[in-house]
């Protein structure tokens, strides 16, 4: 080997190592920063006319494991549904409050029927009929409130929608221009690995909205494919379409048109649905389930208890004719089974019981239709109320309950079954948390820095520019040498 060959090769051997250096370096200052992936600088040796001349640096890649980071991504946007999913169960729950709760909605079962109890054995006592129209008003009072509830959470799902939907179309919109530039740094022999972790955080946030595959491109470029198969980068960003809704009644559904679905370029993607392409996993699926599916289905709870209170109470007074409202009505009218939908929010006092209406509130014991009082002691109508309340019946369809109860067990059985709902959702999320967790750490394992490891290589990094130097200074010894003869 020639001096000037073995010098070619020491200084390609230095600039390798200068390369490597920086490189190791970079990962250890970068080892706690998120979405940094480890680099590696990748050598071969370098062929001149069929002989070796030292090396070069062929590229700088980022550690991957893309099965890895694919599988990490669907368990974390599983993990987003079932933590809103959850959140839901658990409002709902404790807007129900438990049996024992005072502000419960059993417990105002329970403190009506009390005091109809109470008023009974004293019928005479113008305090208890006040006590008893105060428990009446306060159990319709809850079950507006709770409607209330019910249709907030739904407005709310639908508002955080738009939103998510609007960053979402933002990202996507940031991805295709890293996609530009990456593409050109590639074709430019530039490193592009700081634009790849970029994306890579951008990817994972519109994972925990729409589970996301990634296909690769040409230079380094790659499109988006929702877990169902449609297209949200295809070279080009594809824009989700939603229009928010400003109000949300109680009969005003996704399948009544009332309500935004999910499109990209015409395809149907909302979560719920029947479609081949309909999302499944994600923040955003967990808000339409809020919307559409858990939200509705306490609504029909509560308007199946609203209707059974109502019920029980219609057509037992005999100062009333046939058909007329009860002690408690739709809005001041009897109530219609075809209009069931939304009737905890319009369940209402008779006006003829309740002197904050014009009404008078000793008809509670001489009858809605009395025209004057009657006897102070009888107390029959308070009685026919009391076992009217206390009666075994169907429920409604609506309550979700079988078998024969009274009002106050409905409201108890339709607690429970809330609350383990929320205890079913609480399990499942867990489960998929953990399951995140795990393919987190995995992912870590295969791409993050390894802060001892690095410091190995830099000592090995360290000889071989050493080695190289070396090699350098004796071949100039050996020139020098030669020109001194």
């Amino acid at each position: 080997m020639s001096i000037s060959s073995a010098l070619l090769n020491a200084t390609s051997g230095l600039s390798a190592a200068s390369r490597r250096a920086d490189i190791v370096s970079n990962n250890v200052a970068n080892a706690l920063t998120p979405g940094f992936a480890r680099r590696d600088v990748h050598v071969s040796e370098n062929v001149v006319n069929g002989r070796g001349a030292g090396v070069q640096v062929n590229g700088v890649t980022r550690a991957t494991d893309q099965a890895i980071t694919t599988d990490r991504r669907l368990a974390e946007s599983a993990s987003s549904r079932d933590q809103i999913v959850a959140n839901a169960h658990a409002t709902f729950n404790s807007a129900l409050g438990e049996p024992d709760d005072a502000f419960s909605l059993f417990a105002q079962y329970q403190n009506f029927e009390s005091s109809l109890r109470s008023l009974s054995q004293t019928p005479e006592s113008q305090a208890l009929q006040s006590q008893t129209l105060d428990t009446a008003k306060a159990l319709v009072s809850n079950l507006h409130d709770l409607t209330a509830q019910a249709q907030s959470a739904r407005l709310r799902a639908d508002g955080q929608i738009a939103q998510e939907v609007d960053v979402i179309n933002d990202t996507l919109k940031q991805i295709e221009d890293l996609n530009t530039a990456i593409s050109a740094a590639t074709a430019g022999g530039r490193d592009a690995t700081a634009l790849e972790d970029q994306r890579k955080i951008l990817i994972d946030q519109i994972s925990e909205s729409i589970p996301v595959r990634e296909v690769r491109r040409d230079r380094g470029k790659v499109d988006l494919i929702t877990d169902e198969g449609v297209f949200l980068i295809a070279g080009k960003a594809q824009e989700i379409e939603f229009s928010p809704a400003s109000t949300i009644g109680p009969d005003e559904t996704l399948a009544g048109g009332d309500l935004s679905g999910l499109t990209v370029n015409g395809v149907e993607i909302t979560p719920g649905g029947d479609g081949t392409f309909a999302l499944r996993q994600g923040s955003l699926a967990g808000l339409f389930a809020v919307r559409d599916e858990i939200a509705p289905e306490f609504q029909t709870k509560l308007d199946g208890l609203a209707r059974d209170v109502i019920e029980r109470f219609q057509d037992i007074d005999p100062t009333l004719a046939a058909g007329a409202p009860g002690l408690f009505t739709d809005a001041g009218s009897a109530f219609d089974p075809t209009a069931e939908t939304g009737l905890a929010e319009r369940i209402a006092i008779n006006a003829t019981v309740d002197p904050e209406q014009g009404g008078a509130i000793w008809r509670l014991r001489d009858g809605l239709g009395a025209t004057a009082q009657g006897p102070a002691g009888n107390a029959d109508i308070i009685t026919t109320y009391l076992d009217a309340l206390t009666s075994l019946k169907a429920p409604p369809a609506g309550t979700g309950e079988t078998g024969f109860l009274s009002a106050a067990s409905i409201a108890a059985n339709i607690t429970s079954s809330i609350g383990q709902a929320r205890i079913s959702s609480e399990t499942k999320l867990a489960a998929s948390s953990a399951r995140a967790a795990s393919l987190i750490e995995a992912e870590q394992r295969a791409t993050a820095v390894d802060s001892d490891l690095e410091l190995q290589k830099l000592l090995l990094i360290e000889q071989a520019y050493a080695a190289n130097a070396r090699v350098i200074q004796t071949a100039d010894e050996m020139l020098s040498r030669l020109l001194e003869l």
